[in-house]
C-alpha cells in the first residue's frame, strides 16, 4: 500500500476529515466527525460496505446506560475494564480500556438522541461478563446495525463513495496526511484532507500477514470479512507507526464454514454442549470460543457438533445467525439422540453416554472433570438439536498503537499530527495473546472506538 510523499500536491476537492472503511467503526466515526461540525467523506472498496460489523451479533457492551439504570443494574465502566482485562489477563492496554469503557454509555445513549439509534439491554449475561451489559438493537443483527447508521449518515449529509479502493496516502516530508488518492469507475481521483481515520480492518484475510504474525493459526481457515487485507498495518508500517498487541486474534470453534456463519456461543452458556464425531465432549465450552477454535481444529476431520435441546432452540431463535442457520436447514432435530446421532454421523453410544453424563452432573450442580459447572435448570431433554462446526479464524487484535482517543503513534511514541484509526485497523482491548477475548470487544472497539476518533478529528481539524 504505497505512501506518495508530496509536500506540493494539489487535490481537486478537500475536505476536514476522511474516513477508510465503512463498517461499523468507520461508519461511527464518520458519524461523530460529521455531528461535530467536521465535512466528512467516507470511503469503502466494496460495492456494498458493511465489513466485519455486517456479520457479527450487533451487540454493543456498554456500562452505567440508561437502559441499565431503568433495570437496576448496578453497572460501572470501572467493573466493565475489570471484567476486560480479566479476560485477557490483564494484557490490554489500561488507558484504552478505560477509555473505551468510559465512553462506552455516553456514545450510545449520543447514538440514541442525537441520531434516533436506540439500543436495548439485551437479556441475559454474555460470557466473560459479570452483569448484563449487550445492547442490540430491537431488530438485532450485525447488518440492522449499519443499516440504522448509514440512515444517520445520510440524514447529516455525509458523502459516502462505495467501490472507491484507496491507492495512494500523499503526506508532506513529516509525515502528516495530506490526503488520498482512490481508484473508482476506472478513474483515479484524488481529495485533501485535514485529518484521516483508518478503519479499514486488521490483517486476518491476509494469509502472508498471519503466517507472518501468527503461525500457530495459520492452519484455521478463514471466515471473517474479505476486506481484512491488512491495508491499516501496511500504510502504518510504511509510516512508521508502532504496531501493538499483533499476536492477539479473534478464532472461533463453532463456524458454519460453507455459510461463513458463526454460531452464537451463548448458546453454550444456555446449556448447549460440543461433542467429536466419537460423540464425545473436548473442552470447557464456558471459556470461550475463541479459545476451543484449536481444540476443534484437533478433532476427526476438524469436525465438531453442537448439541442442545429445544429450550436451547428457542432462545436461539432470537439471534440472528442462529436463525440464519436453522433458514438453511444446517440444524438437525431428533426426537431420540440416536436420531440426531444418525442424522449428523456421528457415534451413537458415545453421544448417549456424554449426555447422560452432562445430565448427571446437571442433576447435582456439578463440575466436569474440564471444569464447566452445570446447573439443573439446563439439563438437556428431548427433543434434542445439532449441527456440525468447525474452527475458523474471524478477525486480529493487534494493529495499530493507538492514543485513547485513536490518534496513531509513531515508533517512539510520539504521535502522528493528524493520523487516526478505529476498529480492527487499530490495536484492540483483548491483550496479546490466543483467549484474551471477551463477548462483544469487537463492537466496542469499532463502535465506542469510532466514536472517539471521529470526534477527536473533528476537534483537531477545527482547531
Amino acid at each position: 500500500m504505497p505512501i506518495l510523499v508530496d509536500p506540493n500536491a494539489r487535490f481537486a476537492s478537500t475536505v476536514s476529515v476522511v474516513v477508510i472503511g465503512a463498517g461499523g467503526a468507520g461508519v461511527t466515526a464518520a458519524l461523530a466527525a460529521r455531528s461535530a461540525g467536521a465535512s466528512v467523506l467516507l470511503l469503502d472498496r466494496d460495492a456494498a460496505p458493511g465489513g466485519a460489523t455486517a456479520c457479527s451479533s450487533g451487540m454493543v457492551p456498554a456500562a452505567g446506560t440508561e437502559e441499565q439504570i431503568a433495570r437496576g443494574i448496578a453497572d460501572s465502566p470501572q467493573k466493565f475494564a475489570g471484567d476486560i482485562q480479566a479476560k485477557a489477563n490483564d494484557s490490554a492496554d489500561a488507558a484504552r480500556v478505560e477509555a473505551l469503557t468510559a465512553a462506552s454509555a455516553p456514545a450510545l445513549d449520543w447514538l440514541h438522541k442525537q441520531h434516533k439509534i436506540r439500543f436495548d439491554l439485551v437479556e441475559g449475561i454474555a460470557p466473560g461478563h459479570s452483569l448484563p451489559r449487550m445492547h442490540a438493537l430491537a431488530d438485532r443483527g450485525g447488518a440492522t446495525l449499519l443499516s440504522a447508521m448509514y440512515s444517520a449518515l445520510g440524514a447529516q449529509g455525509v458523502r459516502m463513495r462505495t467501490s472507491a479502493e484507496v491507492v495512494d496516502l500523499v503526506v508532506d516530508n513529516s509525515k502528516k496526511v495530506l490526503g488520498v488518492r482512490y481508484r473508482r469507475d476506472g478513474s483515479v481521483e484524488a481529495v485533501g484532507c485535514e485529518a484521516l481515520i483508518l478503519a479499514c480492518n486488521g490483517f486476518a484475510g491476509n494469509a502472508e500477514l498471519i503466517a507472518r504474525h501468527l503461525p500457530d493459526v495459520r492452519a484455521l481457515p478463514f471466515a471473517g470479512h474479505d476486506g481484512s487485507q491488512g491495508d491499516a498495518l501496511a500504510w502504518g508500517t510504511e509510516l512508521g507507526a508502532k504496531l501493538a498487541d499483533i499476536d492477539g486474534f479473534l478464532a472461533h470453534g463453532a463456524v458454519v464454514l460453507a455459510h461463513r456463519l458463526p454460531l452464537p456461543w451463548s448458546l453454550m452458556t444456555e446449556g448447549a454442549v460440543q461433542v467429536n464425531r466419537d460423540g464425545e465432549r473436548f473442552i470447557n465450552e464456558h471459556e470461550g470460543y475463541s479459545e476451543s477454535a484449536l481444540f476443534v481444529l484437533a478433532q476427526p476431520d476438524s469436525l465438531a457438533y453442537m448439541i442442545y435441546d429445544e429450550r436451547v432452540h428457542e432462545i436461539g431463535l432470537t439471534m440472528p445467525n442462529y436463525a440464519t442457520a436453522v433458514t438453511s436447514r444446517i440444524v438437525k432435530r431428533g426426537a431420540s439422540l440416536r436420531d440426531l446421532a444418525d442424522q449428523l454421523g456421528i457415534n451413537r453410544e458415545g453421544l448417549e453416554a456424554t449426555i447422560g453424563l452432562v445430565n448427571a452432573l446437571a442433576f447435582e450442580d456439578a463440575a466436569d472433570e474440564f471444569g464447566r459447572e452445570f446447573r439443573a435448570t439446563q439439563m438437556l431433554l428431548g427433543p434434542y438439536y445439532g449441527v456440525p462446526v468447525t474452527a475458523a479464524l474471524l478477525g486480529t487484535e493487534g494493529g495499530l498503537a493507538v492514543d485513547i482517543s485513536g490518534r496513531v503513534l509513531r515508533e517512539d511514541g510520539t504521535l502522528f499530527s493528524n493520523l487516526f484509526a478505529a476498529g480492527g485497523a487499530a490495536r484492540g482491548v483483548s491483550g496479546d495473546a490466543a483467549g484474551g477475548y471477551l463477548e462483544g470487544n469487537g463492537l466496542l472497539t469499532a463502535v465506542v472506538g469510532g466514536y472517539l476518533a471521529g470526534n477527536a478529528a473533528a476537534a483537531l481539524v477545527g482547531s
